[in-house]
């Protein structure tokens, strides 16, 4: 017997030789059987080894694009693993294997578990449909088809359509002017009839658009040379551009335009089919008082002319928020005016309000999103004490415009990404105080607040100005203001005599500062947008205003800088309620 501190491996090796001497005897002498074995006369080299077992690159990119879908998988008790692998004796000795019921039980899990991941996803799916519906229907993207215009509007919307019925399908030649306040659905009305006409006579008419705040009365004949010169030839193919269009003068122009227009009728043999063939022009202007102005009025004068006398049906349509637009036109263009005129009527009532933004906000969809948003907007127009409420309200009382509030509401739309998200802000409406939070501090009111003492008294010189002077306001006369103000102020402020025994000595009076320091600051005023300069605004006044409008960049290098005339962007009223009270120039918010 062994006693050293090997004995265990001793004891082993006896072991393993008594096994092998047990073993048979043909096992045990296999090597004299078989003899030496041969050796491979081929030569190997490592760098063969290498290549036969390294992956190609391309079984290597076609691996990577197998997706691995990772699984779930519960935790198992040892005694349970233990079951699930080995299985019974009896069942290995009868020659099959038992289906084990811990193996089933667990595919019955996980199979409830991917349930709630598809129901799961198949709602979010839903979800992103339906904010995307409803981002297309508040920016007024959906198809002419799917579009709803607000009720209130509903018979001016039916006269706009039966004008341009009758020009498209009829081939008559009219004119007409919509009149109402800014961001109500003029545009949007005209746009919205085009679309469904284009749908069933698509190339049985041409469309000009024209801005009056883009197009002077040279730059709008022009743009309409252009345009139609390049949509003529889209429709037809025709190549009619063999002339300049848009050369020689006004009158060179129309004549030009009237003969391009000619070129792309259908020539029949009989007479009375020919008038229905011809291609139907419709202009639309937007701001269309902006030509409208005391000089010639030269533009309007031809277009309205070609309604008279064009052998091809001509339709034009004016969008202005001026109720008095007619009076400024001229007798000869008025003479050819057709004098219709079309109110597109506002909201007066809370009632009509809410009925305008709910038709705004209802998706006719019929799916559980749409459901629940079309319930919850219901119940919160409903509610009194609702947040979304006293917001409508808040805005029927000042504003009263129905796209500030769908501007907020883009808001909260795109940053939730579920229903119940989603719902949650609608009766919070925590994204909407924001925005319009974020509204307001770029506002003219907050500018205000962040100018300097010199700009601020420099501004309430040009806010008095402007109601001595019928919104009439230049640099020499807010200099003027400027300086009076300051004099006034000093001769009330109380004198602090010189301490006695020192040089020290306070100045208690307001410093004037020189015409030139005060000219940059004037221009500040300019970028910020708190004046206008007459020229770029609305209806012209003056033949003054309407002469440096249509001719801005000449006559902006003769008109001195101190002589040209601006138009306050914020009254002195809305000045005195903003200026802190606290502020020495507060008194000045008052005549």
């Amino acid at each position: 017997m062994l006693i050293t501190c090997d004995a265990g491996i001793q004891i082993r090796r006896n072991e393993c030789s008594l096994r092998q001497s047990k073993r048979p005897r043909k096992m045990r002498n296999l090597k004299a059987e078989l003899g030496p074995v041969p050796k491979s006369q081929q030569e190997v080299s490592a760098r063969q080894m290498t290549q036969e077992i390294s992956v190609s690159h391309e079984q290597q990119a076609f691996l990577k694009k197998i997706e691995l879908v990772p699984t779930r998988r519960e935790p198992v008790e040892p005694e349970t693993l233990q079951t699930i692998l080995l299985p019974d004796e009896s069942d290995i000795s009868g020659g099959r294997r038992a289906e084990n019921p811990h193996k089933r039980s667990y595919d019955d899990s996980t199979e409830d578990d991917q349930n709630p991941k598809k129901a799961a996803k198949a709602r979010s799916s839903e979800y992103i449909q339906f904010r995307g519906y409803l981002l297309r229907q508040l920016n007024n993207a959906l198809p002419a088809q799917e579009a709803r215009l607000p009720g209130f509007i509903g018979d001016a919307s039916k006269e706009v359509e039966r004008i341009l019925k009758q020009s498209v399908i009829q081939k008559e030649s009219h004119s007409a002017i919509i009149v109402g306040p800014r961001s109500h659905y003029k545009t949007a009305i005209i746009d919205h009839h085009l679309t469904l006409l284009c749908r069933d006579f698509e190339k049985q008419f041409v469309i000009v658009k024209l801005n009056g705040y883009i197009h002077s009365e040279q730059a709008a004949i022009n743009s309409i040379a252009f345009q139609l010169e390049a949509q003529l030839q889209s429709l037809h193919g025709n190549a009619a551009s063999n002339f300049e269009i848009s050369s020689g003068s006004l009158t060179e122009v129309f004549e030009k335009i009237l003969r391009l227009i000619d070129t792309t009728t259908v020539q029949n043999k009989t007479t009375a089919s020919s008038r229905a063939e011809k291609v139907s022009v419709i202009f639309i202007f937007d701001e269309i008082d902006t030509f409208a102005g005391p000089v010639r009025q030269t533009l309007l004068y031809n277009l309205f002319d070609m309604v008279e006398h064009a052998r091809v049906p001509v339709c034009i349509i004016g969008c202005t928020t001026k109720m008095n637009v007619v009076e400024h036109l001229e007798k000869r263009v008025k003479s050819r005016f057709s004098q219709r005129i079309v109110y597109v009527p506002t909201i007066n009532t809370l009632e009509t309000f809410k009925t305008a933004i709910y038709e705004q906000l209802y998706v006719p969809k019929v799916h559980y999103c749409a459901k629940k948003w079309n319930e919850c907007i219901q119940k919160e127009l409903r509610g009194d004490k609702s947040e979304l409420n006293r917001i409508i309200k808040n805005n029927f009382e000042t504003f009263r415009s129905t796209a500030h509030l769908m501007n907020s509401l883009r808001v909260l739309i795109q940053k939730e990404n579920s229903i119940e998200g989603l719902l949650n802000g609608i009766q919070s409406c925590r994204w909407i105080h924001s925005y319009n939070e974020n509204q307001l501090d770029s506002s003219l009111s907050a500018k205000v607040k962040s100018l300097s003492d010199l700009e601020l008294a420099l501004l309430i010189a040009a806010g008095r100005v402007s109601l001595k002077t019928e919104d009439n306001v230049n640099f020499n006369l807010a200099y003027a203001e400027y300086s009076n103000m300051v004099k006034d102020t000093n001769k009330r402020m109380p004198i602090i005599p010189q301490a006695s025994g020192t040089s020290l000595m306070l100045e208690s009076a307001l410093r004037v500062w020189s015409k030139l320091d005060v000219k940059n600051v004037w221009e500040n005023l300019i970028d910020l947008d708190f004046l206008t300069e007459k020229g770029s605004i609305g209806l012209r006044v003056s033949a003054q205003a309407a002469f440096q409008a249509s001719n801005y960049h000449t006559t902006g290098t003769i008109i001195p800088f101190d002589l040209r005339i601006y138009q306050m962007q914020i009254t002195l009223q809305e000045l005195r309620r903003t200026v802190s009270r606290s502020s020495m120039y507060y008194s000045w918010t008052q005549l």
